[in-house]
């Protein structure tokens, strides 16, 4: 009970994080981005990773330890849909981290170096993407809860 609850707690408290890492990544390109808020984004964004493969290991760590058992997810709909969301985002965000490398490599060759407005729309559509997918993960989680999708 207390490993559940603790294994729980911690994907909880991730996926929080990686909420939050996601919205300060929506405002810092809310705005103009000069070669500050790009290795601000790029740090953020490093932690964002970071944080997605805890919410990973929590959640797996869940499946494998926690108290319904392995058996419970896999044959729930809901818990591959979240599974698929969650890996749509992933996917996502794999094209705002590249633009993020390449305006620091660019920011480190010239510090007056700032992103083109198409860049920025680029990265925003991409994030706002993952925000839109991201939402539909505790919507997953709540019908999970509830013993829908069996």
């Amino acid at each position: 009970m207390l490993l559940d609850w603790a294994l729980a707690s911690a994907h909880h408290l991730a996926i929080f994080a990686l909420a939050a890492i996601l919205a300060f990544e929506v405002a810092l390109t809310a705005s103009e981005i000069d070669g500050r808020a790009v290795l601000r984004l790029a740090r953020i964004d490093a932690w964002y990773g970071v944080m997605a493969a805890v919410v990973l290991a929590a959640g797996a760590a869940r499946v494998v330890f926690g108290a319904k058992g392995p058996e419970y997810y896999m044959i729930n709909a809901f818990f591959w849909t979240k599974m698929a969301l969650f890996a749509a985002v992933g996917v996502t965000s794999i094209a705002p981290t590249l633009r993020y490398f390449a305006w620091r490599r660019a920011v480190r060759a010239d510090p007056d170096f700032r992103p083109d407005a198409e860049g920025i729309r680029f990265v925003r559509r991409a994030l706002w993407t993952e925000v839109v997918l991201f939402a539909g993960l505790p919507l997953c989680a709540a019908a999970m809860a509830r013993g829908f999708g069996m």
